[in-house]
């Protein structure tokens, strides 16, 4: 029976693990909360009901023993699964590239407390399920005898519950001391793209200004200009015209707000962009999932392509469709080198990996939570990030800090 048990525990953490498709590192936070509250259960409604409150039920009547275990069992998971899950909802995603040292610290933290609820509760368990009985049977009648053996039952009945709620606490310290942590570490660097967000906007208003500052210096030439030079200066100014009128219309404010930015930025840089957005469900994704997931994308595309001196190679093409209800976003840019992956995504060659690191990690994540993935495809010439949403799935927005 124990090593039904213990196979049956092994199964819950690759479910875990699997299902979720989440990290060893949060497979393992819930795993361990799960096996403190089954063991909470056990030690102080399952044990004390059978073992001391009503002794003899589960010999006499099994049938009936069974069905209330499975009532009294399913009652309080279910009662964790909708107070204490929530607290854990959460996924831990480390902020910077530290060759997974935290990673193999939470994780080996966590192996400890379930090694130490383990054996503490097993030896707990054994005396109460099994020993004290044993001692019961060769006591035989000795009053005095059989009082220290309840003595004993009691305390080391309560002493298992008594270790899982440490053991739970402690686990929880754990996680919420890391969450803080990172939590800690993503406002300092929100903090750093609100400070690049204030440079752009400003380059943006220098650039508008300087090319209105031309157009009226053109619009003053046609007066005298003839041939030729009145219709190159007549091709400039529709050109520069055509920048202004480059707002884009995909039926979402925060996403016409984001690419004509980007619209700006690219003219300014002298870079191409493409862009084909309408006709999605955009209103179906979360504002700030939205503006991360392209945000994100445009500035790995556009801080690539601008490395290339010849204005070919500096191209981005943005297009979306959708299926039912499935949206698919691809970001495509030029491309002409090799990439180290790692767990489906390119290495950054920056070295802020502590920034750098979070763009695709940031858009897989969010993907996930919408039941969708991404596809990185690095073929020179051409490298495509492929974002897959579903817009039927119910958001959860406990992982997003409070930023004020």
């Amino acid at each position: 029976m124990r090593v039904w048990i213990a196979v049956t525990f092994l199964l819950a953490l690759l479910s875990i693990k699997f299902l979720r498709r989440t990290s060893w590192t949060n497979a393992l936070s819930r795993w361990a909360m799960g096996l403190c509250v089954e063991r909470f259960i056990t030690s102080f409604i399952h044990n004390w009901l059978f073992l001391i409150i009503i002794k003899d039920f589960k010999t006499e009547r099994p049938l009936s023993y069974i069905a209330i275990s499975l009532f009294i069992y399913g009652l309080f998971l279910m009662m964790s699964a909708h107070w204490l899950a929530p607290l854990f909802a959460r996924d831990l995603t480390p902020l910077k590239n530290d060759g997974g040292k935290e990673s193999r610290t939470l994780c080996m933290l966590y192996i400890l407390g379930v090694v130490a609820l383990y054996l503490v509760t097993n030896a707990s368990m054994g005396i109460s399920e099994q020993y004290v009985d044993l001692l019961r049977k060769l006591i035989g009648g000795d009053a005095e005898g059989r009082t220290l053996l309840d003595y004993i039952l009691y305390f080391s009945t309560g002493m298992a519950g008594l270790v899982a709620l440490l053991i739970f606490l402690f686990q929880y310290a754990i996680y919420h001391t890391t969450e803080l942590r990172h939590e800690s570490a993503l406002l300092q660097v929100l903090s750093e793209q609100k400070s690049r967000q204030f440079d752009t906007i400003s380059a943006n208003i220098d650039y508008i200004n300087h090319k209105s500052h031309d157009l009226k210096h053109q619009i003053d030439a046609l007066e005298y200009a003839e041939g030729s030079r009145r219709g190159a200066l007549v091709r400039e100014v529709r050109n520069a015209l055509n920048l202004y009128d480059s707002t884009a219309n995909t039926g979402n404010d925060a996403l016409d707000t984001l690419i004509t930015e980007r619209n700006f930025f690219c003219a300014r840089n002298g870079i191409r962009m493409t862009c084909s957005l309408a006709g999605c469900d955009w209103d179906a994704i979360d504002v700030v999932d939205l503006y991360t997931i392209l945000g994100n994308a445009l500035d790995n595309a556009c801080d690539y392509v601008m490395r290339f001196d010849n204005p070919d190679k500096r191209v981005i093409s943005v297009s979306a469709r959708q299926k039912g209800n499935l949206i698919v976003l691809s970001i495509d840019n030029y491309f002409e080198e090799t990439l180290d992956m790692a767990d489906g995504l390119p290495k950054t060659t920056k070295p802020d990996t502590f920034s750098h690191g979070l763009g695709l990690k940031s858009i897989r994540n969010i993907a996930h939570r919408y039941g969708g993935d991404i596809l990185v495809t690095a073929k020179p010439p051409i490298f495509t990030l492929q974002i897959s949403l579903f817009t039927d799935v119910v958001r959860e927005r406990t992982d997003k800090p409070k930023v004020s």
